[in-house]
């Protein structure tokens, strides 16, 4: 499994980059459950906050960034986590830019869970 995961992240990487919502809310939904049940709002309505924070050259490297699966941490045969240092794009990014995240493979697909 750790060769499909990172693919599952770069893909939601391109998906911030071309502000792609429903994408990113497909990939990111149990997160963004996660964040509703905290108090926030829907996926759709508060991930147009966060393309709202990143640059317009960050959204174009995102567009075809990569992750490099040396630097991802394997959590559990199912669950990585993907650190904003595993990124690999023509901007280097924080992690007050994107934050690491957690991917869990369920539903025979990868979703970001935290």
């Amino acid at each position: 499994m750790t060769l499909v995961q990172p693919s599952a992240n770069r893909q939601f990487l391109h998906a911030v980059g071309r502000e792609d919502i429903d994408m990113v809310c497909e990939i990111a939904g149990p997160a963004a459950k996660q964040a509703e049940d905290q108090g926030f709002g829907p996926c759709k309505s508060t991930f147009v906050i966060t393309f709202q924070m990143i640059s317009p050259a960050q959204k174009k490297a995102l567009q075809t960034a990569t992750v490099d699966p040396q630097r991802v941490v394997e959590l559990m045969p199912d669950r990585f986590e993907m650190p904003t240092e595993s990124i690999r794009s023509s901007m280097t990014f924080s992690d007050s830019d994107l934050g690491d995240s957690t991917m869990e493979y369920m539903k025979d697909e990868w979703y970001i869970v935290d």
